[in-house]
Formats: structure tokens, C-alpha cells, sequence
């Protein structure tokens, strides 16, 4: 019967066009999505289909007479592929209800109806149909599969891409920094000394010289806020840990910026039952130095800077606050990047910082890469009654065992 044997033809070339999508998307190159055949349209997504179908009717017209009918059937399949492969599974099930009226209305007679003589080639039609939206089916799981899997590629590339830019332009930042620091120091003290090499110079050359060495010096502190930079976005910054506690840690900071904050309200909320820190003493020392400059730096004279503390649920949050001009709304996270600064307020202390110089965009930038090498992060927020307030997240290890506290005579109680 021809029915029965384009039942077993159309199956086997069912299976075998499976067996050979699956062996492509194991084996084969998968082409880039340039080289991809894209149409965004949908209607031109099935006509494109549709001439696939007619397509395969036409190529199959000379081979009536000369081929079991069963033959032929077999490829119509090819129109179904070629519309899941490239079109989408849609026109792909088109293509295939297409493939069953072209090949009934050209090749089973009568010929140029849609009518059956025999009703042995419903079962045909039925099995070219099923066999076309196996087809359909395998085809486009193949295409969603392979479109995953490009996509993920491009990601991960595209992720190496980014990390070697970054590594290399950390590497030559490091190295520009490394090797300008000398010279700029060495021309910030001939600078200093200009005025005590001689005769007192005239008022302009005296100021020229203060610029020269003023320059030097906030340049000298860029490159050494890249150098730090630099290392701590390495992929292993090396961090000499300790236990911290966290009055000493602020208390120490303090000390160093005493001079900037003379002028400056301060007020504590520190309370005495905090657990310690396993951190990096100095580079945490920086951290808080970098925040309260930062307050300095835009609050005016007189205004208030708050440093408060608190523990839970395995975090310890330290907070600096002042009551300055604020962060630009919707900019809370932009300013961790480097290079960008707040708003000063009128009268604020904009040009030099605690440390002497002019500021180099870079101290958040650091704040935030000192978190994340000890596992934390800084966060950024307005605050209600004006001003800015950072808080440093810290994960909390476990806890060391103190010693007892002794009594007067030095004996542990």
C-alpha cells in the first residue's frame, strides 16, 4: 500500500532530520548572530515560510511520474526545517499545514483540488502533518536552545572582555602613579624651599611658588589615591586582618583629622557594648578619614558631623552624618564612582580637605573598594532634616573570647 509505506518513508525522515538536528547543535559551529538570517517582521516571517513550502513543490513537480509519491512527500519536511530553523516555530507550523494542501492539490490525484480519490492518503496527509510538527518542534527547540547558548557566550565574553580592561587599566594606573609620585614630591619640597634659598622673592613669585607646590602636592595625592585604588580593585588585595573595636577604630580617626574638625559640631552615639571588628586597622582608619573629610568638605563652618554605630543580625553599621547640602537626588550611588563629586554648599570648606589638598574625586571610590575587599558595602542617603549620611556595612565574625575584667588589685574578679 502506498499509504503504508509513506506512513514508514515520512517517519524515518521525520526521525533522521531529529537525529541530524541534534547531531548539529551538538557537533557544528554555531553560525554568530550576524551571520544569522534576523527578520524582525512577522507577516514577511511567513511569507518567507510559504515560499519555502512552494519552493520544495516546485522542486518536487519534475520528480512526479518518476517517484513513489511517498518519495516526494519526504521533502516537504525540508520547507518545515528551514522555517523553524530561521523563522521561528510559527511560520514553521505554517510552513507545515502549507507543505500537506501543496502536496494535495499538486501531486495526489485529482490534481489542482483540494479533493481525495482515495481515502488511504488521509493517512498520508495525517503522517506528513505529525512528521512536519515533530519536525517544527525539534527545529525550533533547537534554535531556542542554540540562541540561549550564544547569548550566554556573548555575556561570559563580554564579562572577560570587561574584567581584562579593568585589570589592565588598574595595572597601568598603578604604574603611572608609582612613578610620579617622586618626582612630584621632590618638586613640591624645590617649590617649599624656594622662598628660603635667597632674598625673600616679590609677592607674585612668592604665590607662583605656593601654586606650584600646592599643585604638586594634590596631584601627588591623585596619583596616590590611583595607586591605592588600584590595588584594592586587584583580585587579591592583601589585607593584614585584626580584631578592631570600634571606639578605637573611630577614636583614632579623629585624632588624625582633629585639626579639620575644630570648627566642625561633633556628636557621638557610640555604645559600649559593640562587638569587635575583624578588619584591616589602617585601611578602615582610611575609610572613616575618607567619610569625615567628605562631611568637612560640605558642611560650612559650625555645622554638625554625627558618627554612630550599631549591631544586628550579624551586620555592625558605622554612620557618618552631616547636616550639608545632600547628594543629589537619584545620584546616591553615583558618587562611589571615581572622579565624581557632590555639590558644595555656599561657604563650605570646597577647596582644601583635611589632608591639605583640593580633593581628588577619589575618596568614596576608595571607601567603597576598601568595603568590598572585607566583605561589606557603603551605602548613601539623604537625610530628613538635611544633609548627607554614610553608613559602612560590616559583617561580623564570630566573636573572640575577652579575658574576665580584673578588679583593683589586678586579679581577674
Amino acid at each position: 500500500m502506498q499509504a503504508s509505506r509513506g506512513f514508514a518513508c515520512s517517519w524515518a525522515a521525520g526521525a533522521g532530520v531529529a537525529g541530524r538536528a541534534r547531531w548539529y547543535h551538538r557537533d557544528m559551529a554555531l553560525p554568530t548572530p550576524r551571520a544569522r538570517l534576523v527578520v524582525r517582521n512577522p507577516l514577511l516571517n511567513y511569507l518567507l515560510a510559504a515560499l519555502a513550502a512552494g519552493a520544495v513543490a516546485l522542486l518536487g513537480a519534475p520528480l512526479l511520474g518518476q517517484f513513489d509519491l511517498a518519495n516526494i512527500a519526504m521533502l516537504f519536511p525540508l520547507a518545515v526545517l528551514f522555517a523553524a530553523i530561521r523563522l521561528g516555530r510559527g511560520p514553521a507550523v505554517f510552513a507545515a499545514f502549507l507543505s500537506v494542501a501543496l502536496f494535495d492539490f499538486f501531486f495526489v490525484h485529482p490534481h489542482f483540488t483540494l479533493a481525495v480519490s482515495d481515502l488511504q492518503y488521509l493517512l498520508t496527509f495525517a503522517v506528513l502533518l505529525a512528521v512536519a510538527l515533530t519536525t517544527a518542534e525539534l527545529a525550533a527547540r533547537l534554535r531556542r536552545e542554540r540562541d540561549t547558548a550564544e547569548a550566554r557566550a556573548e555575556e561570559a565574553a563580554q564579562a572577560r572582555l570587561a574584567a581584562e580592561s579593568e585589570r589592565l587599566r588598574n595595572t597601568l594606573l598603578a604604574s603611572l602613579s608609582h612613578d610620579l609620585r617622586t618626582p612630584l614630591t621632590a618638586l613640591a619640597g624645590l617649590a617649599e624651599s624656594l622662598p628660603l634659598a635667597g632674598p625673600p622673592l616679590p609677592p607674585a613669585q612668592a604665590e607662583l611658588a605656593e601654586a606650584i607646590r600646592t599643585e604638586a602636592l594634590r596631584t601627588h595625592t591623585l596619583a596616590r589615591d590611583l595607586l591605592d585604588l588600584a590595588r584594592l580593585q586587584s583580585e587579591t588585595p592583601r589585607l593584614a586582618l585584626d580584631w578592631l573595636a570600634v571606639d578605637e577604630l573611630v577614636g583614632s580617626a579623629l585624632q588624625a583629622r582633629a585639626h579639620a574638625l575644630r570648627e566642625r559640631a561633633l556628636t557621638f552615639d557610640l555604645p559600649e557594648d559593640l562587638p569587635l571588628l575583624r578588619a584591616d586597622a589602617v585601611l578602615m582608619e582610611r575609610v572613616v578619614c575618607n567619610l569625615i573629610d567628605n562631611a568637612i568638605a560640605h558642611t560650612t563652618a559650625r555645622g554638625q558631623i554625627v558618627l554612630s554605630a550599631q549591631s544586628g543580625a550579624g551586620w555592625l553599621c558605622v554612620s557618618v552624618c552631616d547636616d550639608g547640602c545632600g547628594l543629589p537626588p537619584g545620584r546616591e550611588q553615583a558618587i562611589f564612582e571615581r572622579f565624581v563629586r557632590a555639590p558644595h554648599p555656599p561657604g563650605a570648606a570646597a577647596a582644601p580637605t583635611a589632608t591639605g589638598d583640593a580633593g581628588t574625586g577619589l575618596g568614596l571610590a576608595i571607601v567603597q573598594a576598601i568595603m568590598a575587599a572585607h566583605g561589606g558595602h557603603v551605602s548613601a542617603r539623604n537625610r530628613a532634616g538635611g544633609g548627607a549620611c554614610f553608613v559602612l556595612h560590616l559583617p561580623l565574625p564570630p566573636q573572640p573570647e575577652r579575658p574576665p575584667p580584673e578588679d583593683n588589685g589586678g586579679e581577674p574578679s
